[in-house]
């Protein structure tokens, strides 16, 4: 059943400071200097039935974030209408669900009046696959619909406000007829803010999807790339028909200076040279005036083949490539680089040039590639799908960064990516991958929710991450109509643009806090803790954008009210039908809570979310009873592989002291550094425990402000680059003013 998807009450804590876009002065923590104020929020503010529908119509909304299932039904709530807010130059969609119902039912949706002319409205239906929304069938002004008796019907209505629309409030009327019925008018409210949203994409991506296959029927090229550019999305073909490949630019037949000079296909039409196509679609002129950015020039052959094998009649070799190769590869980088130069195309792309290297020999190759390049092509900006990594940035044969490291989300090491940004200049990306575990986002798998895609914006920003990558882009659309997820990565890009002008029209650096960092960290601290609830993530965007329109003067953070009161409370990890038996379980006057490895639930208030938790052959416990330990120290659970797995433990919020216990009394284990992160910070960092200091102990005090402390345990360590041990014991909470 759909209802309040919250643990609690929703309050909104408003964070003191300056109207202004960036100018609130905060803390090296990120966090406001001034003290909040928590702001109640109706908990069905965005989530309700709706009053306007009838006993063989029942009609309810819910954000367009939450993706309908076939289960879902109308909560008890009430509303009338539907709401919206969007800033200028935004899409913001709403969801109308009809039903369950029988017949069918005409749609149609009169325009704003004072909204301008560039205004556009669209209706579509959200068909289910697999059981939840995730194609959208369009509808024309009055077209029909079919509801169904067995599950709801979503109808997503998208506004788009144009530039010069007014702030403010705006009304219109959405009109439902079925045959032998009075027809129902359902208000449909937009709140204008008063600011505007970028026309450029701020929030990079490198999205691999075939621009052909997007072009609608009896449409264009132009079509597809205005469709991708409105979702603030960069395919890796953007300048296509054509590119900047070395097949077409230097080592090509057609070239009347065939690997001697920079060949822009001057012979072609304007609709297939890259020397009209970059100009158009990298730069803007003639097509919408921005262009794409960041956009990829060209790439490697292969997975595992960087280069060409021949290169203008030269054998390679083997991938370092010969010394007449690499002449030939240098002077065309060479000319390419000029070329973008004397273009202004610079700093519109990059030379995608490696793929997932895979061992040491790769590393070396990389760092090879990376030194070729700069050498041939100083201004050419150059990225590879890997983590920032010291094997490749500081090659003992000369050291060597790339502009853009694309991290998997698994792998990515913030230290160190921290520290390449901070001292080099460059820049992190991430890419998701289709067998991504909870607790990670993953917008690949089409079951999941909404809040899977919109997150990405938010954790990234976190993160100090300025982009994303996938490789299958195409998955996101329907041929040429873009998806639900599409529309929902859409709405975290846009979210970007939020977080962005607040920030003071620039993007987060690492080592510095931002005057909205407190903004972000309350809805995602990492990839692994983020709000799962749409109605939240919707009531904190709505606060935000009336920050930046400057109808209030604070930022808001987040707050949920949790079931579970402030207090103390002691958490033993163990397998709770085994040692220690006692019960209840007592240590130093403390009644703890036996907790093993199961999922979390929202009744019970706690529990785990990762990729081995269901699985008893990895998923494990130990109990060591050695002597000059307590109970809580003996008893401990563990991945057996080393993955990151999330605890969320509801409470209350308030300041509070947590202190985690990890280790086995009977054994060290000095090759497997354990990990422990508490509401994103560090407890306890890549430490090894050895057989004279078996357990660690750490402490910190902490803001809950989620309704909820979360804490991952486990995964990846810096210092060996492998999944290691944690083996966890305890966890102490006590309440401190």
């Amino acid at each position: 059943m759909l209802g309040n998807c919250l643990r609690g009450v929703l309050v909104l804590a408003l964070v003191s400071g300056s109207c202004g876009c960036g100018d609130s002065k905060s803390t090296g923590s990120g966090r406001s200097s001034t003290p909040t104020q928590p702001v109640k929020l109706d908990a069905s503010a965005y989530t309700y039935a709706l009053s306007e529908g009838t006993a063989t119509l029942p009609l309810f909304t819910t954000p367009a974030t939450h993706r309908l299932t076939a289960g879902d039904r109308a909560p008890a709530a009430t509303g009338s209408g539907l709401e919206l807010s969007a800033a200028k130059r935004e899409f913001e969609p709403a969801q109308l669900v009809l039903g369950p119902a029988s017949g069918q039912v005409a749609v149609r949706v009169l325009p704003f009046l004072n909204l301008g002319s560039a205004q556009r409205i669209s209706v579509a239906q959200a068909e289910f696959v697999d059981g939840v929304a995730e194609t959208l069938a369009p509808i024309a002004p009055g077209g029909k619909v079919a509801v169904s008796p067995n599950s709801g019907t979503a109808l997503w209505i998208t506004v788009y406000v144009p530039p010069d629309a007014p702030a403010g409030d705006h009304t219109t009327t959405i009109e439902l007829t079925r045959a032998g019925e009075s027809p129902i008018s359902v208000p449909l409210r937009l709140h204008v803010f008063d600011f505007t949203l970028p026309a450029e994409a701020h929030f990079s991506t490198q999205l691999n999807v075939g621009v052909n296959a997007l072009v609608p029927s009896g449409g264009s090229v132009d079509d597809a790339k205005t469709m991708l550019f409105e979702h603030r999305m960069t395919p890796t073909s953007a300048t296509w028909p054509s590119g900047f490949n070395w097949s077409i630019t230097w080592d090509n037949t057609a070239s009347t200076s065939r690997c001697t000079a920079f060949w822009d296909e001057p012979t072609e039409a304007d609709a297939y040279s890259i020397r009209a196509l970059a100009r158009r679609y990298l730069l803007g002129e003639g097509w919408n005036g921005v262009g794409f950015h960041d956009a990829e020039l060209f790439q490697f052959v292969d997975n595992s083949t960087p280069r060409p094998a021949n290169f203008c009649g030269i054998a390679r070799g083997d991938h370092l490539g010969t010394a007449a190769y690499n002449q030939a590869w240098s002077a065309w980088l060479s000319a390419l680089d000029s070329y973008l130069v004397a273009g202004g195309l610079a700093e519109r792309g990059y030379y995608y040039v490696q793929n997932e290297p895979q061992n040491v020999v790769d590393y070396q190759l990389a760092a090879h590639l990376c030194r070729l390049t700069r050498a041939a092509a100083p201004h050419l900006r150059i990225a590879i799908s890997e983590e920032p990594k010291p094997e490749i940035a500081e090659d003992p044969a000369g050291p060597c960064g790339y502009d853009i490291w694309i991290a998997h989300v698994r792998a990515y090491q913030e230290a160190y990516a921290w520290q390449r940004q901070r001292e080099h200049g460059e820049t992190v990306w991430f890419y998701t991958l289709d067998q991504d575990p909870a607790p990670y986002f993953n917008p690949a798998v089409s079951t999941n929710q909404g809040m899977h895609e919109r997150i990405i914006p938010w954790a990234a920003f976190s993160q100090r991450i300025r982009g994303w990558a996938y490789y299958d882009g195409g998955r996101f659309f329907d041929g040429a109509r873009p998806r639900v997820r599409a529309e929902l990565l859409r709405e975290g890009f846009e979210d970007y643009e939020y977080l962005w002008l607040a920030n003071g029209s620039a993007h987060p650096t690492v080592g510095a806090a931002s005057v909205v960092d407190a903004t972000v960290k309350s809805v995602a601290v990492g990839m692994t803790s983020w709000t799962k609830s749409a109605d939240a993530l919707m009531a904190l965007r709505f606060q935000l954008g009336r920050y930046l329109g400057k109808e209030i003067a604070t930022l808001p953070t987040l707050q949920v009210e949790s079931s579970r009161p402030r207090g103390t409370y002691c958490i033993n990890f163990q397998d709770p039908t085994g040692a220690p038996t006692a019960e209840p379980l007592t240590v130093d006057g403390k009644t703890c809570m036996k907790i093993g490895w199961n999922a979390y639930d929202a009744k019970l208030g706690y529990g785990w979310s990762g990729e081995n938790i269901a699985n008893t052959a990895i998923a494990l416990y130990g109990y060591d009873d050695v002597a000059g330990y307590n109970v809580l120290q003996q008893s401990y659970l563990y991945d057996d592989f080393g993955r990151d797995n999330l605890f969320e433990f509801d409470l209350a919020p308030g300041r509070y002291r947590v202190r985690v216990g990890v280790g086995r009394p009977a054994k060290g284990y000095p090759s497997d550094p354990n990990n422990v992160t508490i509401e994103g910070q560090r407890v306890v960092d890549d430490e090894v425990t050895t057989n004279a200091a078996p357990v660690i102990e750490r402490a910190v005090t902490l803001d809950i402000t989620d309704g909820s402390l979360s804490m991952v345990v486990g995964g990846r360590s810096a210092t060996t680059g492998d999944y290691a041990y944690t083996f966890l014991g305890y966890l102490m909470v006590e309440p401190v003013e």
